[in-house]
């Protein structure tokens, strides 16, 4: 890529940064007022639905403009030397806090000793945070908690170290397994279709692949390899 073509995409994220940032005040007084009017007694069931699709919808945008604004500030990556089983055990002890789940929901296992790679662990830490996130929101069938897999391992044809996540939701269809990393594809209404594109472009960054794989008994499977 030319200098000049590399200048007009640090241009082209300053002002999605710069977009995102004067928009997300008014988004959020938005969501805000609609969140006090569905507290009014007076309104009717109806009115209180268009008031929760409101808020659900500001929810969405405001999404989007957090990860628009990660994507514009990225830096560039900074590789350390991590033990993936150790760094897992701490993730999934912050990942678990913060999302209020069980830690045993997030089923931790190394195929190998321990595997080592050169990564920046904070964007690491975005990558496998993002990829945790939807399985526990979109992988798993209804009402039924199942345990998402977290392996580390090597490839058996390279002996490359790779890291997947796994679960056993519904899958993601055949017709738009071509797109999902593609920015703001979405197959559903309840994503903004920058996470896995934002989490791509963090691995390439750190000289990795993020694939996508269905599992044969049902799920998804996506690995990191290093």
């Amino acid at each position: 890529m030319c200098s000049s073509d590399l200048s007009k995409l640090a241009g082209l994220g300053r002002l999605s940064a710069s977009i995102a940032h004067e928009i997300r005040n008014p988004v959020g007084a938005m969501s805000h007022a609609a969140q006090l009017l569905a507290e009014s007694a007076s309104l009717s069931a109806e009115d209180k639905r268009l008031t929760e699709i409101v808020r659900q919808n500001g929810d969405r945008v405001r999404q989007i403009i957090e990860n628009v604004m990660s994507m514009a500030r990225r830096e560039n990556s900074r590789p350390e030397r991590v033990i993936l089983a150790n760094w897992l055990t701490s993730f999934r002890d912050e990942f678990c806090a913060t999302m209020q789940i069980p830690p045993e929901r997030l089923a931790i296992s190394s195929l190998l000793g321990d595997v080592e790679v050169q990564v920046d662990p904070s964007q690491l830490r975005q990558i496998v945070w993002n990829l945790c996130e939807n399985a526990v929101k979109y992988g798993v069938a209804e009402d039924q908690p199942e345990v998402i897999e977290v392996r580390v391992g090597r490839l058996a044809s390279t002996a490359r170290p790779f890291l997947e996540v796994a679960d056993r939701g519904p899958g993601i269809a055949v017709q738009h397994r071509e797109r999902i990393f593609e920015p703001f594809f979405t197959g559903n209404e309840r994503g903004t279709g920058l996470g896995l594109f934002l989490a791509r472009e963090l691995a390439q960054t750190n000289d990795a692949t993020l694939l996508y794989e269905p599992r044969t008994s049902g799920g998804s499977l996506f690995r990191i390899v290093f």
